[in-house]
């Protein structure tokens, strides 16, 4: 499995944001704000991103995709993904 934790971009600090390959065999994605307080912020829910839980997913892109407005992209995170995937490949 591969995680990779990405850097906030300005605005979206409070943010935990992860893309990589899990053991059941698709891309993940992940951007969840942990500090966010229901009692306290009621009327502030933050945006909440969870691909790859039900759904497979086995193209890079679309993860990415969905975490770019939050996250800063490194450029060779397309192929580190790449390969995470081809370590370990979707059985046939």
């Amino acid at each position: 499995m591969s995680l990779h934790t990405l850097t906030p971009k300005p605005g979206f600090e409070r943010y935990t944001i992860q893309v990589g390959w899990n053991p059941h065999r698709t891309y993940v994605a992940t951007v969840v704000d942990f500090t966010w307080d229901p009692v306290t912020e009621p009327h502030h829910k933050p945006d909440t991103i969870h691909l790859g839980r039900i759904e497979t997913i086995l193209d890079p892109a679309e993860v990415l995709l969905a975490v770019e407005p939050y996250a800063e992209i490194p450029a060779d995170l397309p192929a580190r993904l790449c390969a995470d995937q081809a370590a370990h490949p979707v059985p046939r």
